[in-house]
């Protein structure tokens, strides 16, 4: 009795594997294409193409084109052919519909076209494609980053025997982490441990403001210093402010300032301060 039940359960068995066999190869999609960093406001349109092709023309059949925004469960994209495709949530307004990424009618709207894309769009997106006999899965990370709309870099001598640097960058996105450098003619170019770090979000618009502040005794100090501030996101350099050769006994305060610079796509994303020449300072008194 046992062997007749199995028997009898094998057909299915076979049907199932042979359906989802010939869905992995009628359908391949090979990756999504298209910038992983932009800068805020540099481009017009973002395209991200969802490559796929068939290799069974059978398998355009109920084809069904879905683009999800981190992950929520509902579609910001849909597109099922011979249909115009539809927008919904956070993408409604912010695609160009027009755009046609091929002739062809089983894949020209797979792509979205992000018109002026912004900080808000910055995230994980999805492309599912599926048909009657299968379905696949790409996911891409993009990053819409918005460089310090300023960043200063000041330095003052709070008591006699010590100097405060403070680095400080405004309008940022995403939360960005700072450091700053000391490097002098006989200490090699390293980071200053212990620094106060405070970053906060401004309220209603998502930017981060951020600030680093240390103090050092004069005797810490070699007879001439220099000080840079790097800002970063994560895995990208987005900008740095280097000030002016720092002696112990300066004057009470030197600010320098740099303005929004930056570079779009391609993780090409470094900039720089460039100071005027340090006004001449008297070496510190011998001590006795």
């Amino acid at each position: 009795m046992r062997k007749a039940r199995a028997s009898g359960y094998l057909p299915g068995i076979l049907l199932l594997l042979s359906t989802v066999i010939t869905g992995c190869f009628g359908l391949e999609v090979s990756a999504i294409e298209g910038p992983s960093v932009v800068m805020n406001g540099s481009q017009s349109q973002l395209v991200l193409d969802c490559k796929y092709d068939f290799t069974d023309e059978y398998e355009k059949n109920g084809l069904v084109v879905k683009w999800y925004f981190k992950r929520k469960p509902f579609p910001v994209y849909q597109w099922i052919p011979p249909n115009k495709p539809q927008v919904l949530g956070i993408l409604k307004g912010r695609l160009n519909l027009d755009y046609e990424v091929s002739a062809d009618e089983f894949s020209k709207h797979r792509a979205l076209a992000i018109v002026n894309p912004t900080t808000e769009l910055s995230g994980e997106y999805t492309c599912w494609i599926s048909t009657f006999d299968s379905e696949h899965v790409e996911r891409k990370m993009l990053t819409i980053y918005a460089p310090p709309s300023e960043m200063t870099l000041t330095y003052y001598k709070p008591r006699m025997d010590t100097v405060a640097v403070t680095c400080r960058a405004g309008g940022v996105y995403p939360a960005p982490d700072i450091v700053i450098f000391r490097s002098s003619p006989s200490v090699r170019k390293n980071v200053i441990e212990g620094a106060k770090m405070e970053r906060r979000v401004v309220p209603g618009r998502g930017f981060y403001n951020i600030s680093i502040e240390l103090e050092a005794f004069d005797y810490d100090l070699d007879a001439e210093n220099m000080f840079e501030c790097v800002l970063t996101i994560p895995r990208h350099r987005i900008q740095n402010a280097e000030g002016d050769p720092l002696l112990p006994r300066c004057p009470s305060s030197n600010v320098l300032s740099d303005q929004r610079r930056g570079a779009a796509g391609g993780g090409e994303l470094v900039g720089g301060l460039h100071t005027p020449s340090p006004v001449p300072l008297p070496p510190p008194p011998l001590r006795r």
